[in-house]
C-alpha cells in the first residue's frame, strides 16, 4: 500500500470512526427524550434505529448497558441495515440489562420481553402478532376489519439467549434461558431451557450439558 492509498485508507476510517462516535451520542440523547426514565443513560446504540411508538399507551423499556449495532458495517452481517422497532397501542417491549442486538426488527402488538445477557443476531426479526388476519375477506379491507382481527401473543426470550443472525422469532413462543438458536432459524414453538436448536420450522437439535 502506498502512502496515498494509506492516507486514504486512514482518512476513510477516521470518518467512519467520527460517524460512529457521533451516532451514539446522537441516540443516547433520543432514546433519553423519548423513553425517559425508560430507558438507562450507559446505552451504546451505533447507526439509525428507526423507533416508532403508536400512543402514549405503547412501552419501550431498555436497561442497562444495552449495546446495539446498525448499519454503517459496524456489524458486517448487517451490512448497511438499519434497525427497526414498532410499538402498537398497548404494546409493551422490555429489555432487560447487558443485551445487544444488530440490525435487528421488532414489531410489538401485545408483549415482547427480552431478557439479560441476550445477544440477538444481526438481522433477525421479532414478531408478537401475524401483522394481517387469516381470513383474506378481512385483508381485503386493509383496515379496521385486517387489524383488529391480526392474531397475537406474547413472546419471551430469557436470559443468556443467543439467537443467530437472520432469524425469525414469531409470535406467542418462550425461548428458554441459555439456549442458542441458529442463524436463518424460523422459530414458531417454544424452545426449552439449555437448548441447542435450529431450523424451519425450529426444533431442538440436542441438549446444553
Amino acid at each position: 500500500m502506498n502512502s496515498i492509498s494509506t492516507l486514504i485508507y486512514k482518512s476513510g476510517y477516521f470518518l467512519w470512526k467520527a460517524r460512529y462516535f457521533v451516532s451514539i451520542i446522537y441516540n443516547k440523547i433520543k432514546f433519553k427524550i423519548l423513553l425517559g426514565n425508560n430507558c438507562s443513560f450507559d446505552i451504546k446504540i451505533a447507526g439509525v434505529v428507526n423507533v416508532r411508538l403508536v400512543n402514549k399507551k405503547s412501552t419501550i423499556s431498555i436497561g442497562k448497558k444495552f449495546i446495539s449495532l446498525n448499519g454503517n458495517f459496524y456489524n458486517a452481517l448487517s451490512r448497511d441495515s438499519r434497525g427497526s422497532i414498532l410499538v402498537e397501542e398497548n404494546g409493551k417491549l422490555i429489555i432487560g440489562d447487558y443485551s445487544g442486538m444488530s440490525s435487528a426488527v421488532i414489531r410489538v402488538s401485545d408483549t415482547v420481553k427480552i431478557g439479560n445477557h441476550v445477544n440477538v443476531g444481526a438481522d433477525t426479526m421479532i414478531m408478537d402478532t401475524d401483522g394481517h388476519a387469516l381470513n383474506h375477506l378481512d385483508r381485503r379491507t386493509r383496515g379496521i376489519k385486517d387489524s383488529t382481527n391480526t392474531k397475537s401473543a406474547p413472546i419471551f426470550i430469557e436470559d443468556d439467549v443467543f439467537i443467530g443472525a437472520r432469524s425469525i422469532i414469531m409470535k406467542g413462543v418462550t425461548i428458554g434461558a441459555r439456549s442458542i438458536i441458529g442463524a436463518g432459524s424460523v422459530v414458531v414453538k417454544s424452545i426449552p431451557p439449555d437448548s441447542i436448536a435450529g431450523g424451519n420450522p425450529c426444533k431442538v437439535i440436542k441438549q446444553i450439558i
